[in-house]
């Protein structure tokens, strides 16, 4: 069983998300919040909660209950659309700005460690290779 490639795949992703949220303890986020972060960042620093939803491929109570942690945490904002009072606007504090920072340390650290081993011609072909698996089961 520790052979196939989805055993694999889902332990790597289990160690990164353990590791992640351990580095990522410092800052009062998980790893699924620091995702909503970055989203937000490239995004003009607000989305509404469907976007988010989308984005994490989670549903509504999920996303729900990680801005509302978010909020409770300084990291955002939220405030209905007075366009569209069914949305709900999710917006980046100053304090989730400057933390951002930091979390791009933490994820390159972590990158770099995974990798460190490889070459950057396998890491190309790596990369290719994943990038190729989720389309397939996209």
């Amino acid at each position: 069983m520790e052979s196939h490639i989805g055993y694999l795949i889902k332990s790597i992703s289990d160690r990164i998300k353990v590791h992640a949220d351990k580095d990522l303890k410092d800052h009062n986020l998980t790893l699924s919040q620091s995702r909503v972060v970055m989203f937000l960042s490239k995004h003009g620093g607000q989305a509404t909660q469907k976007e988010i939803e989308v984005f994490m491929d989670v549903s509504h109570p999920t996303v729900v209950g990680l801005v509302s942690r978010m909020e409770e945490n300084g990291f955002v904002t939220s405030r209905m659309d007075d366009e569209d009072r069914r949305n709900k606007i999710v917006t980046l504090t100053a304090h989730a700005l400057t933390t951002g920072a930091n979390m791009d340390k933490v994820i390159g650290d972590m990158e770099s460690k995974m990798l460190s081993s490889l070459s950057d011609k396998q890491i190309d072909e790596l990369t290719e290779m994943l990038e190729t698996i989720y389309r397939n089961v996209s």
